[in-house]
């Protein structure tokens, strides 16, 4: 099955033509149009700017990126307003509107959405230490030490416990410092934003600890509850959970050749970037949680509160929970990249226009050249903006 892969994937992405635009850095971390099986082309309608809405011209200019760019794509692209679908791009041998990814980074929005439920439940409170709710009597409060208390302690490194000062929400904000147990702290938490899979990892730990629960089977509980069943939690090499699960898309990974990734996902993954889903259960999970339907109003307004400014291969971004937001030109935007070996992904959101849009994809490009892996992605990005900038202006439907 493997070489089958390979073989015709390399058929159709034997020459890299390079990138010439964009990227500076990035972490590493769409009416159905489907294509074909094996096939790298794509049918796009020919519509005048007057004839067609600007979700219409969004549509019509995302196919033509992709079609016309220089970098092999293999996924799944969807575009959807007010919830419902306007494109639904696959591309890739074998790739389908049902095909699964392990989604990278986008899984800390999944993990985010758990803790900030566990808070609107009070199972934890974000200002409280890591080390109270992985060491600590969960059933005695008073023997939890909270932040302010705690950072009176700081000059003791204690083996077997994290930094004392260490709270839930630095962790989602990527603000903690933290370092594996044991070791002194990178940083004063909450000093400075360092991105951290480490940190979504131990909040992955926490609400084991709370729910006294795997975090696997936590996904798994919170995909039936929403219907989100293409959403789910595994462990093993891609090669063991594709057997288990066969709508996920093998993950490949660019270098010399395309070749299979050498990706094994692990409890330690899991929260941070190791969740598996299809592009339609990401979008469902999307429009549910932009709508109110997942999270109290104040655990939403905290999730999307801008916390910290961030370096990133887009301009002016900043951090809330397991979210990066934008606001140029007065245009709100939340959004989320990933990268794994074998895997890419990305999601907008824009909550003026209910707009949504989630690309998922199974061949991760060399980061060699990060202008050339990204380019698609910015480019994706840019005409989205673009158009909803128009709109905003021309005050016109999106």
């Amino acid at each position: 099955m493997r070489l089958s892969v390979i073989s015709t994937l390399l058929t159709g992405f034997l020459l890299f033509p390079s990138a010439n635009s964009f990227g500076l850095l990035l972490e590493t971390g769409a009416e159905q149009e489907q294509i074909g099986q094996g096939s790298n082309s794509i049918a796009v309608e020919s519509q005048t700017a007057s004839s067609v809405s600007k979700s219409a011209e969004i549509k019509t200019l995302i196919q033509t990126a992709i079609k016309d760019s220089p970098q092999p794509l293999s996924g799944s692209v969807i575009l959807l307003e007010q919830g419902k679908p306007q494109l639904e791009l696959q591309k890739g041998e074998g790739i389908n509107q049902d095909s699964r990814f392990v989604m990278a980074s986008l899984s800390k929005q999944i993990t985010a959405t758990l803790v900030l439920q566990a808070l609107d439940t009070g199972k934890l409170d974000l200002n409280q230490t890591l080390n109270h709710y992985l060491f600590g009597d969960l059933d005695v409060e008073a023997r939890g030490l909270k932040a302010t208390e705690a950072a009176t302690n700081t000059s003791v490194l204690n083996p077997s416990r994290y930094d004392t000062r260490i709270t839930l929400h630095q962790l989602l904000t990527h603000t903690s410092g933290v370092d594996k147990l044991g070791k002194a702290n990178r940083f004063e938490p909450g000093s400075q934003f360092e991105y951290s899979n480490l940190g979504y990892s131990l909040l992955g730990q926490v609400l084991e600890k709370i729910n006294q629960q795997s975090f696997a089977k936590q996904v798994a509980q919170f995909a039936t509850r929403y219907q989100l069943n293409g959403l789910s939690a595994e462990l093993g090499s891609i090669e063991a959970i594709h057997a288990k699960v066969p709508s996920l898309a093998v993950g490949l990974q660019e270098s010399e050749v395309i070749a299979p990734a050498d990706l094994v996902i692990d409890e330690t993954l899991l929260p941070a970037g190791g969740l598996i889903t299809s592009a339609p259960t990401y979008a469902a999970f999307q429009h549910l949680l932009h709508s109110g339907k997942l999270l109290s109003t104040e655990s939403y307004q905290r999730m999307t509160t801008a916390y910290t400014g961030i370096q990133f291969l887009w301009p002016n971004m900043r951090y809330g929970y397991g979210v990066r937001i934008n606001k140029d030109d007065g245009l709100v935007e939340y959004s989320h990249t990933g990268y794994l070996s074998g895997y890419m992904s990305m999601t907008l959101h824009y909550p003026e226009f209910n707009l949504d849009l989630v690309m998922l994809e199974n061949l991760s490009l060399n980061l060699n050249d990060r202008t050339r892996v990204f380019e698609l992605h910015n480019q994706i990005r840019q005409i989205i903006r673009s158009q909803l900038l128009l709109a905003k202006v021309s005050n016109v439907k999106p």
